[in-house]
């Protein structure tokens, strides 16, 4: 038996000597058993059982990880996948860069767009896409709008303000997301014949807007015109620095030698005429001691302290486009005060609800030095406000939709006159 344990013990220990007695036979048995049931104890087994351990777990953890990623792109494969689906493959990595691009970029709903780009926006901050594909993302995402209208009357001579807004719209305000703030712009349009716009406009970070105004006289032909928006942007402060060139935008308008300026302007209602001179009224500014006064200077060494405010209560039966002239009691004569716009206006229609409507106010002072004599010495004094329909007005704000034709005139409001 003593011969069998020491053939079985697999220690590596050497053969009994010969002429051994049985007690040492038996002792040195006993040492190879012992030695053989407490191999765990030894630390160099401890160590080699601690690296299988992490070795089987974190080889686990990334084999369910790669698991659920697959899944996760997978499921973008499917037309019903949800925005909410889209941005959480985000998590992953680039596992899912190319199924967002291809998203991004075909996709016809635009919250499924939005998604995906929002998803690229945040591995682009996470520095898991490169530079071809970060300018891609704002390739594709590049939006223009233009505010203006497409068609004018040819008899138009006033200004025409037209303006063109540009961003990458998904873009969030979140620090981990690449957002606006971290791209800069420079553009110029061509085709307003003005040598300014020509210029490309300094760098600028976060959405871009270029109010311009263009003169209808400077347009001798009907047109068709264009105007095109070219863009540059970079990038600010992300790893990687690039710069490029984005695809021209254009729009295009005309004038009509048959469109008339007073299309514009609604068909003259006794209905209408009453509710629009009750929406408007001319108000005091209320005074406060506490707070600044604000002054309008009317020439001459005097000042209009906090100049009175025109509140108008919407939604109006009409559009406003009326030009503005300041009346002082007992003084001959209007004023020119500036203009009044409200677009988007209708009445609501009967089976909606009517809650109470929170007047817009407006401040209405004189936009010129007044006359001598108008004003002979400080104190209180009465005005009001007469307003009068301008279609060329209206024409020149694409919001405008049907002018209110009619003239009014507001109540008297009290106001001061001190010196400069």
């Amino acid at each position: 038996m003593t011969d069998r344990l020491w053939a079985q013990s697999g220690t590596g220990a050497a053969e009994p000597p010969r002429g051994a007695s049985r007690r040492e036979l038996d002792g040195a048995a006993d040492d190879a058993v012992r030695r053989r049931r407490h191999w765990l104890r030894e630390p160099k087994s401890a160590v080699w059982m601690a690296l299988a351990a992490i070795v089987l777990i974190g080889g686990g953890r990334r084999l369910l990880w790669s698991w659920r990623a697959r899944r996760a792109v997978a499921r973008l494969e499917d037309p019903a996948v949800t925005p909410v689906e889209i941005e959480a493959v985000a998590d992953f990595g680039r596992a899912g860069a190319w199924e967002l691009l291809r998203i991004f970029s075909t996709a016809e709903s635009e919250p499924v767009r939005h998604a995906a780009g929002r998803a690229l926006a945040r591995l682009w901050r996470d520095d898991q896409l490169v530079a071809e594909e970060e300018q891609a993302v704002v390739r594709r995402g590049y939006s223009v709008t233009w505010t203006a209208r497409r068609r004018y009357p040819r008899s138009l001579h006033a200004a025409i303000p037209i303006v063109a807004a540009y961003d990458v719209p998904f873009l969030p305000d979140e620090t981990s997301y690449v957002r606006a703030e971290d791209l800069e712009w420079s553009h110029r349009i061509v085709g307003a014949r003005r040598a300014a716009l020509e210029e490309f406009s300094e760098w600028k970070a976060g959405r871009g807007m270029t109010p311009i105004s263009i003169i209808p006289d400077d347009f001798p032909t009907n047109g068709p015109h264009r105007l095109v928006l070219q863009t540059r942007v970079r990038t600010r402060g992300l790893s990687d620095a690039w710069e490029i060139e984005l695809p021209h935008v254009p729009f295009q308008f005309d004038f009509d030698p048959v469109l008339r300026l007073d299309a514009i302007l609604t068909v003259p209602d006794a209905a209408r005429d009453e509710a629009i001179a009750r929406a408007i009224r001319l108000e005091s500014a209320p005074g406060d001691a506490t707070s600044p006064a604000r002054l309008a200077s009317l020439g001459g060494g005097w000042v209009l302290r906090n100049p009175p405010q025109l509140a108008v209560v919407t939604p109006l039966p009409s559009d406003l486009a009326h030009q503005m002239t300041l009346e002082f009691d007992g003084a001959p004569g209007r004023f020119p005060a500036g203009s009044l716009v409200l677009g988007n206006q209708g009445l609501p229609r009967r089976d909606a609800p009517s809650t109470p409507a929170e007047p817009r106010r407006f401040d209405v002072a004189p936009t010129a030095t007044l006359p001598d004599g108008v004003i002979e010495r400080p104190g209180p004094r009465r005005v009001r406000v007469h307003l009068a329909a301008d279609p060329e007005l209206g024409w020149a704000h694409p919001d405008i939709r049907s002018v209110w034709p009619g003239q009014t005139v507001t109540n008297w409001a009290d106001v001061e006159i001190i010196r400069t």
